[in-house]
């Protein structure tokens, strides 16, 4: 790698008011590890107006939907995710921001639109509503948890949540998914 590239890379990081990411392979030690750095930044960070338990509890939900997600693929494909995964946590001038990219099966797709546009139909009344609902139901989701983390954040989240979906091949596109608290 250019050494140069090093100074350009932290300039876009500081332009984006990026201050944590991590790239590669999500590990339980990896996710408490981050979580760990998270919390002593929210910590000595004077000037944030949100809760630290829910900027800490989207961080936790988005960085276990990544790891949760290699439950339903094959080996190879479980490479191949692993090595594309990211999260990133920031913050502007009021909230704090946590984004996260990861590769999924385009059969997948149509499910996760379904989920996050009917949560950002619901007003925060509607979604307590609903997370009681499933708690209630002992619903199982795909990758064997509750089907309650997209509720968790949306209950915690600042605004509607932002998504994309980019098409890397026929069978496999990018998730990103960004949660402002």
């Amino acid at each position: 790698m250019n050494p140069k590239n090093i100074l350009e890379i932290k300039d876009q990081i500081r332009k984006n008011n990026i201050i944590m990411s991590f790239i590669g392979p999500f590990s339980q030690g990896i996710i408490e590890e981050i979580g760990r750095a998270l919390r002593e930044y929210i910590k000595n960070d004077k000037n944030h107006n949100t809760s630290s338990n829910n900027i800490f509890s989207v961080f936790i939900e988005q960085s276990q939907n990544i790891k949760n997600y290699e439950r339903i693929l094959s080996k190879k494909e479980i490479n191949h995710v692993f090595l594309e995964s990211i999260i990133l946590i920031g913050k502007n001038e009021q909230n704090y921001f946590i984004s996260s990219g990861n590769i999924v099966k385009k059969e997948d797709i149509e499910n996760l639109k379904e989920r996050i546009d009917e949560i950002n139909s619901l007003s925060k009344d509607e979604i307590k509503l609903l997370y009681k609902k499933r708690l209630r139901e002992n619903f199982k989701s795909k990758t064997g948890g509750a089907g309650l983390g997209f509720l968790e954040m949306a209950k915690r989240a600042s605004n509607k949540f932002e998504y994309d979906f980019i098409k890397l091949d026929n069978n496999y596109y990018y998730f990103i998914l960004v949660i402002t608290v």
